[in-house]
Formats: C-alpha cells, sequence, structure tokens
C-alpha cells in the first residue's frame, strides 16, 4: 500500500479572503479590544498572501483589505494610521475601479473614507486634501446611471453634502457649498425619503447644512425651518441629533443675526425637552443639552441686562438663568465622574454666565454658587484644577470684591445696608480662602 504523507497547509484562496475583508468591512463600530485586535491581525494575513499576487481579482480584495484597515483605525481614533492604509489602496485605482458603474462605486468609496479620515481629523492642512476627496468622489458618482439604483443616487448625495461641509469649512466658497447642498437635496428628494428614516435624516440634514451657508438670513431660517418640519417626531438616534442641531443653529442665527431672543429661547427649551432624558446615558446628548443651556443662558442674559426684554419678569429670568447654569454644571461634573472632561469647555462658559448673573443680580448667593462650583469635597466631579476654571472665579472673585467693597463704605446707603454688604463681602473673603486652600491641597498633592 502506498504511504499517504500529510497534505501541506494552504495559503487561503481568494473567496476566504474575501469573506474576510466583508466580514470586517460590515461589522458595527467601536469594536472590543479583543475584537479589534483580531480584526487587524486577519487582515493582515489578507494582505500579505495578496500583496504578490498581479490578477485583477486579487488586487481588489487586497485595496478593500486596506481601505478596512484604514476604516478601522479611524474609527477608533487612530486617524495617523488610518490614512497610509488609504494612500496605499489608492496608489492602483484600476483595482477597484474597472470601469463598471459598480467599481467606480468602489473607487468612490475609498475617496469619500480617506476624505472624512482628513476631514475629521480637525487639522487645517488636511481640509485641502479632504476636499480633493470629496470633489473627486462626486465626480465618480455623478457618471453612475442614477435612475437604475437608488444606491447610487443615495451614494451621490452624500458625497455632495461630504463635499459641501468640506467647502463650508474652507471659508469664503459658500456660493460653491450652497450649490453641492442644493444638488444633494435636489437628489435626495428623488428617493423614497418619508419611507427610509436614513433617507429623511440626510435630507434634513442636507437642507439644516445648506442654512450655515444661506446668503441672508431669511434664506438661513428658510433652511433651518425646513429641516426642522422634516423630523416633527425623530425616530432615531441620527434623527434626533440632526433635529437638535438644527434647533440650536436656529437659535443662534435668531440671537446674533435677527435679535430675535424669543426665538432663541423657545428652540433652546425645545432641544432640552428632547435630550435632557437622555445626557446621562452618553456624552452626544449631554453636549447637545449643555449648548441648548448655553444659548438659552445668553438669551436670560439678554433680557436681565435689559437690552432686549422677554415674556414673564425679570425675577422669573433670574431664576430660569441660575438654574439653567447649574443643571449644565451638574452634568458636566456627572460626566467628569464617569472620565470624560470632553464637555468642559461649554461648562466653563456657563460658569461664567452664573458668575456674572449672581454678581449682578444676587450677590448675597455669588459666593456660595463660587464655592459650590468648585470645590470637588462638596461637588464631586467639579474641575478645580482645570486653569479656565480657576482664571473665571478669581476675575469675577475680585470684581465682586471690589464692587462690594465699595458698596459698604459708601455714605449714601442706610446701615442697615451697609451691614448687609460687609456680611457679603464676609462670604466672598470666605470663599477666596476656601479657593485657596483647595489650590494648596492641590499643590501638595
Amino acid at each position: 500500500m502506498a504511504e499517504v504523507f500529510p497534505s501541506t497547509p494552504q495559503a487561503p484562496g481568494l473567496p476566504e479572503t474575501l469573506a474576510t475583508v466583508v466580514k470586517w468591512r460590515d461589522v458595527p463600530t467601536p469594536l472590543s479590544e479583543q475584537d479589534f485586535n483580531a480584526a487587524l491581525g486577519e487582515l493582515a494575513s489578507v494582505v500579505e498572501s495578496l500583496e504578490s499576487k498581479p490578477d485583477a481579482t486579487g488586487k481588489g480584495i487586497l485595496a478593500m483589505a486596506r481601505m478596512v484597515l484604514g476604516n478601522l483605525h479611524r474609527d477608533h481614533g487612530l486617524l495617523d494610521h488610518a490614512l497610509p492604509f488609504y494612500d496605499a489602496s489608492l496608489q492602483d485605482t484600476a483595482a477597484l475601479d474597472d470601469g463598471t458603474p459598480r467599481g467606480k462605486l468602489e473607487l468612490s468609496n475609498l475617496h469619500v473614507q480617506r476624505g472624512l479620515c482628513r476631514f475629521s481629523s480637525g487639522n487645517p492642512e488636511q481640509l485641502p486634501g479632504a476636499l480633493e476627496d470629496f470633489t473627486r468622489a462626486t465626480d465618480l458618482r455623478r457618471e453612475l446611471p442614477q435612475g437604475e439604483d437608488e444606491q447610487f443616487r443615495w451614494a451621490y448625495a452624500a458625497a455632495l453634502m461630504h463635499r459641501g461641509d468640506a467647502l463650508q469649512r474652507t471659508g469664503g466658497r459658500d456660493e460653491e457649498a450652497r450649490s453641492a447642498y442644493d444638488e444633494a437635496i435636489a437628489q435626495l428628494r428623488q428617493l423614497p425619503y418619508q419611507e427610509n428614516p436614513a433617507a429623511l435624516q440626510r435630507l434634513a440634514l442636507a437642507c439644516a447644512n445648506r442654512g450655515l451657508v444661506a446668503a441672508d438670513h431669511d434664506e438661513a431660517r428658510r433652511c433651518f425651518d425646513e429641516c426642522i418640519a422634516l423630523l416633527p417626531s425623530p425616530q432615531n438616534p441620527p434623527q434626533l441629533i440632526t433635529l437638535c442641531n438644527a434647533l440650536l443653529n436656529r437659535g443662534r442665527h435668531a440671537l446674533q443675526v435677527a435679535g430675535d431672543t424669543e426665538q432663541t429661547a423657545a428652540d433652546s427649551r425645545r432641544v432640552l425637552e428632547l435630550v435632557v432624558p437622555h445626557e446621562r446615558n452618553h456624552p452626544s446628548p449631554a453636549e447637545l443639552a449643555l449648548q441648548a443651556r448655553h444659548l438659552l443662558a445668553h438669551a436670560l442674559l439678554a433680557w436681565l441686562d435689559d437690552s432686549r426684554k422677554g415674556p414673564g419678569n425679570a425675577e422669573d429670568w433670574m431664576s430660569d438663568a441660575t438654574d439653567t447654569v447649574e443643571e449644565g454644571l451638574a452634568v458636566e461634573r456627572f460626566w467628569e465622574q464617569q472620565g470624560f472632561d470632553g464637555l468642559r469647555p461649554l461648562a466653563c462658559e456657563l460658569f461664567q454666565i452664573g458668575l456674572h448673573v449672581y454678581r449682578v443680580c444676587q450677590p448675597h448667593f455669588f459666593a456660595d454658587f463660587l464655592v459650590e462650583s468648585m470645590d470637588p469635597e462638596m461637588s464631586p466631579g467639579a474641575p478645580f484644577g482645570d486653569p479656565n476654571f480657576q482664571a473665571a472665579a478669581a476675575r469675577a472673585l475680585r470684581q465682586a470684591v471690589n464692587e462690594t467693597a465699595q458698596r459698604a463704605a459708601s455714605s449714601t446707603l442706610e446701615p442697615e445696608k451697609v451691614e448687609k454688604q460687609r456680611r457679603i463681602l464676609q462670604t466672598l473673603r470666605n470663599a477666596d480662602q476656601r479657593l485657596a486652600e483647595l489650590q494648596q491641597s492641590m499643590a501638595t498633592a
């Protein structure tokens, strides 16, 4: 009988490598550390097995594998690691674009993914490259037969929107951005968007972004109104975020351009109604809630400073302003305790508004607010160590001390009012002493 030798292990064939790429291409992100490392390992093996294969199919799978590696790194915040994978995939564009509509779509997808990586880096030097990628993707998708497949129309609209976003960020190219958004809106309106939540959200987003580059206030207001009307009852998180951002942008525009503080307050309150139930579940709704409180506080501040009167009376505005600030700071402290400090910049601006309102309208409560906002022992999670919070506190406290001391020394005040100012002055000195103690304990820790 002839001897049977075990077979030599063979490298995985093209169907197996393609299945591996598709598996990690379609997996929801972010991944656990274990799954992330497994994905990198499997895809690296695919790349290694295909780098020496000259056939067109192998080259196409190799390009896809590198794109997926780029996507995984980007989606996990490793942008600098992602870009080399995209660059390597684009060295041979024919590996993806075989001249067919599907091939053009695959190549355009790669340009979009690299463009998103560059765009989301926040580095101004990457913006021209992002715009170039989005423009190339738009050109490729414009050639697709839009009427044959809704996916082609959807992809073309998405590329137009990305290009509009990059033009908007570039500055000075609003007319081009408007044109890109207008074409995206026209394409999306040809889809059954009322039956498709994703298409509906994308159309609403296009309208909202169009408002950011509108030629005048009335046009901007119409764009924001249209977005808001499309999403009367958001059905999923993306729709909720799009609606809230449109409300915030309409409110900001009303405040800064039209001087319509009542519209600003109404839009801010609507956002709070939508996101406050979720603000301790995830940082994204928490950030929207802080933005809404920040905007509402500015409207209330305008009424309190007598520049523009709103509905109701000053006592209500004062109470609303202080409640708005304190609720926002409480949410920020909650997330600080969870290890997330991304809300600090917004919280610090709220803190400064609160310091102003208490100093001007309720000076007898100023010291309490200051210490409660800064003392981690009294309010766990208080970001006392943040230099911006410290500078704001020191600046406002110094101003409050000077103003109170002047009032206490006034010869025109009645004796009981002078005594009240002296009591307030003592609370300010106590607050200053507490801040000094906290500073000392932090220095010796």
